[in-house]
């Protein structure tokens, strides 16, 4: 049941933004990206992980700082993994 509804309101949301949410708009376009760089310029903080928007993406922002967005678990199959204080975007495959 759970998942049911989970469903109907994922392809709810899917047609009120579009597919909008699956395509990298570039740093200058990318909100989150922005944020990022705007809370870098007071405080040094070494991760930004965020999971809402779908898209994965993994984006360098300075030397000792990156932005890591999950994505979604049901097309991507993507997650992320911190080892030795780094981070890295994963994607599981079935065998």
């Amino acid at each position: 049941i759970g998942m049911g509804i989970a469903n109907y309101f994922s392809k709810k949301s899917r047609m009120a933004t579009g597919s909008t949410d699956e395509v990298f708009l570039g740093a200058d376009q990318e909100w989150l990206i922005q944020y990022c760089k705007r809370k870098l310029e007071t405080t040094a903080i070494d991760f930004f992980i965020f999971g809402h928007r779908h898209l994965p993406i993994h984006f360098p922002l300075q030397e000792n700082s990156v932005y890591i967005n999950l994505g979604e678990w049901i097309q991507y199959n993507s997650y992320a993994v911190m080892h030795n204080n780094t981070i890295t975007l994963e994607y599981y495959k079935s065998s």
